[in-house]
């Protein structure tokens, strides 16, 4: 975790104020964010079991040696 020092500083009431806020932010890990990254870590690991793959890896890869248009279909799978 990363600490910081305030030694010698002086912070005005609404700098202390959001430094506050986000240390107790940051202290506690949101439920909603948790529940979502441990539902994306159990597909994966199922994908990884049955031996599939998951979405295409090369999806958001740019290739630069084709030259032209790309085709915007090869983004949504078409």
């Amino acid at each position: 975790m990363k600490t910081v020092s305030l030694q010698g500083t002086q912070l005005s009431a609404s700098e202390r104020r959001r430094l506050d806020l986000q240390r107790r932010y940051k202290a506690t890990p949101n439920p909603n964010l948790m529940q979502m990254v441990d539902d994306a870590c159990a597909v994966a690991d199922k994908l990884r079991e049955e031996g599939k793959q998951g979405e295409n890896p090369n999806k958001f890869r740019h290739d630069t040696t084709s030259r032209g248009t790309p085709y915007v279909g090869d983004l949504f799978g078409y």
